[in-house]
């Protein structure tokens, strides 16, 4: 893209493409991260035979949230179904949890 392009865009949207490059990038980093601690989370709590669904349970929380704000803004089925899917599996995952812990 040329520069001018760029700053026409920008004078229309007032986004700031970079900015938002930035933080997407930022946000998918983050979650890699998460997801790799949780990981090793899990791991530990089989090798010691712990419960383990409250990890999980996050994990799919923070998928069905997304989902569900994608789904909002785009209004594409597909993010509906992923948003109730891993919201059931996140409700399931936390009551064997308590289940476990009771």
């Amino acid at each position: 893209m040329e520069k001018e392009e760029i700053l026409k865009r920008y004078r229309k949207t007032g986004e700031d493409e970079r900015k938002t490059d930035v933080n997407t990038q930022s946000d998918l980093q983050g979650f890699y991260g998460l997801s790799f601690l949780s990981l090793l989370i899990m791991g530990y709590q089989i090798y010691r035979e712990l419960p383990f669904g409250d990890i999980p349970a996050l994990l799919f929380v923070f998928l069905s949230v997304g989902a569900f704000f994608r789904y909002k803004a785009s209004k594409e089925n597909h993010y509906l179904w992923m948003s109730i899917v891993t919201g059931l599996l996140c409700i399931s995952l936390l009551v064997w949890y308590i289940i476990q812990t009771w």
